[in-house]
């Protein structure tokens, strides 16, 4: 578990607020989930992501890397990655369902670097979820 630029909560709902857009957690089951603020606090410089959340249970081991961005699918992707890239070593012992969110103003055109990013996450098994505004996962 990250220790820094965390707050660990089981609250039913915990969400992540930024530029007009919303990623909400709904914690049914009351998990621990470990939020944890990337930009600017675990990461103080260079390219990364808003924030992560670590959720560890016996039934569930779960990384989210969220990022609540403008337009820019492109570099909301890069974003995701260069933080999956700067997590590795912590996760690398661990088999962590992986996700990544991408909650955007509105939903661009995809091109050939968006699509190259998309087949990188997939190649690490990760998962990508887009949405305009708002998205809630229920866990």
């Amino acid at each position: 578990m990250i220790k820094k630029c965390n707050k660990c909560k089981n609250d039913k709902i915990i969400f992540a607020k930024g530029h007009k857009r919303e990623f909400i957690i709904k914690n049914r089951s009351k998990k621990n989930i470990n939020k944890v603020i990337v930009d600017d606090c675990l990461i103080k410089e260079g390219i990364r992501c808003d924030y992560l959340f670590e959720i560890e249970c016996e039934d569930l081991k779960e990384i989210l890397y969220v990022e609540l961005k403008g337009k820019d699918l492109n570099h909301a992707l890069e974003q995701i990655l260069t933080t999956i890239e700067f997590c590795k070593n912590r996760y690398s012992h661990h088999h962590y369902t992986r996700k990544a969110f991408v909650i955007l103003s509105r939903y661009p055109k995809e091109d050939s670097s968006i699509q190259k990013r998309k087949r990188v996450l997939k190649k690490q098994n990760i998962t990508l979820k887009t949405a305009t505004n708002k998205h809630e996962e229920v866990i």
